[in-house]
C-alpha cells in the first residue's frame, strides 16, 4: 500500500510543479532621436519659433534661418545650441511670437544638434 500511496503523491508533485516558462518579448528600445531630421522636425520649429517677423528672417540685421544654410553656422559653431539649449535665452520673452519652446521641441534640437546638424 505504501508503494502506491507514494507513487501517487509523486505524480501529484510532478504534474503541480510542471510550468510552462515563456519568455518575454525582447523589445529592443527605439532611440527617439534616429527619426529626427532637418525638414520634418527642425524646420517646423524654426518656422513658428525663430524664423517670424522682426527675428531670424531676411532683412532683420539677424541671420537668416528659414533656410538651412542661414541656420548651419549657427548650428555647427554651437552658437544655436548655448542660445537656445544651454542659456534658454531663444526666443527671447518678448518675442512676437512663442517665448519660450517646449520640452519636445528642446529634445529635438537636442538629437539634431548632437547628430552634427544634418540638411536632412
Amino acid at each position: 500500500m505504501k508503494s502506491p500511496m507514494f507513487l501517487l503523491s509523486l505524480l501529484i508533485t510532478v504534474i503541480f510543479s510542471c510550468t510552462k516558462v515563456i519568455d518575454d518579448p525582447i523589445v529592443t528600445p527605439t532611440n527617439p532621436c534616429s527619426t529626427v531630421t532637418y525638414k520634418t522636425d527642425i524646420t517646423p520649429i524654426i518656422n513658428q519659433t525663430c524664423a517670424i517677423k522682426s527675428c531670424h528672417v531676411s532683412g532683420t540685421g539677424e541671420r537668416d534661418y528659414t533656410t538651412y544654410a542661414g541656420l548651419k553656422n549657427d548650428a555647427i559653431s554651437g552658437k544655436f545650441k548655448k542660445e537656445v539649449l544651454t542659456n534658454k535665452s531663444m526666443p527671447p520673452r518678448n518675442s512676437t511670437g512663442p517665448n519660450s519652446l517646449t520640452a519636445a521641441q528642446l529634445e529635438k534640437f537636442t538629437c539634431w544638434i548632437n547628430a552634427g546638424s544634418p540638411n536632412n
